[in-house]
């Protein structure tokens, strides 16, 4: 492990200089973040609460390092922020009408040697969970809009309203073409094992869609679609009220 994080500290300052020592510290940040949000929930924290305020730092340390532009990042960070608060709400209602929280059969030999009474909510930490996993592409997806965006402002500062936004809505387009392939391939790659499994010992259609570790999967797939979907045009109509507020300063 030890000898990869060297490799990849080291091609990422032999790629981009110093900003990959920042993008580099930015990833040991996320780690720790997610170390302490595993401590307190064991601790018995409301893990709601706390993935919800961790969430908003590790969206910062997605995001800040990646860019020096003040427009950018503010653009990109509102509008990842909105999004999650959505897909939040829409995590929270998945999980309460698909039971995908806790432990499956296929996790019996994992866990059998621990106590499973133990004081933590599954439900609130399964909407951890599906929040934490959306969060990486909704933030890639809001900065590669916003970047793009603001650069064709400063290319084409009398751009209308209109152009902007439908300049903003290709970038987007692409961006999620390629975050859904992303996303699939992450999906496939991650349960792929798991695929095996079922076919293997014969599971029927029906225990599959009950499968309590597929339904997950699949629910994180579905919310990090629909995430970077939304996060695309918020982001979008985002810069065009942020650019109608820079022209009222400048008048």
């Amino acid at each position: 492990m030890w000898v990869l994080t060297s490799i990849l500290l080291l091609a990422l300052i032999l790629v981009v200089g110093k900003q990959g020592l920042k993008i580099f510290l930015s990833l040991v940040g996320g780690f720790v973040v997610l170390m302490l949000v595993i401590m307190l929930i064991a601790d018995e924290f409301n893990p709601l609460i706390v993935g919800s305020v961790f969430a908003v730092g590790l969206v910062f340390l997605a995001i800040y390092p990646h860019t020096q532009n003040q427009q950018i990042r503010q653009s990109a960070i509102v509008s990842t922020l909105i999004v999650l608060v959505v897909i939040l709400g829409m995590a929270i209602v998945a999980v309460r009408f698909s039971f995908s929280q806790g432990f499956s059969i296929e996790d019996t030999d994992e866990i059998e040697q621990f106590i499973l009474p133990v004081g933590v909510s599954f439900p609130q930490i399964q909407v951890v969970v599906l929040l934490f996993s959306t969060l990486g592409a909704i933030a890639e997806a809001s900065i590669a809009v916003s970047s793009g965006v603001w650069e064709i402002v400063a290319y084409q500062p009398q751009i209308s309203k209109q152009q902007l936004l439908h300049a903003g809505q290709e970038i987007g387009r692409k961006n999620i073409a390629t975050a859904l392939n992303t996303l699939l391939f992450g999906f496939f790659g991650s349960y792929l094992t798991l695929g095996l499994w079922m076919i293997q010992l014969h599971y029927s259609l029906v225990k599959v869609m009950n499968n309590a570790i597929l339904v997950s999967a699949i629910l994180e797939l579905l919310l990090g679609i629909l995430g970077v979907i939304m996060v695309v045009f918020v982001t979008n109509y985002y810069i065009i009220w942020q650019r109608q507020q820079l022209n009222k300063l400048d008048k």
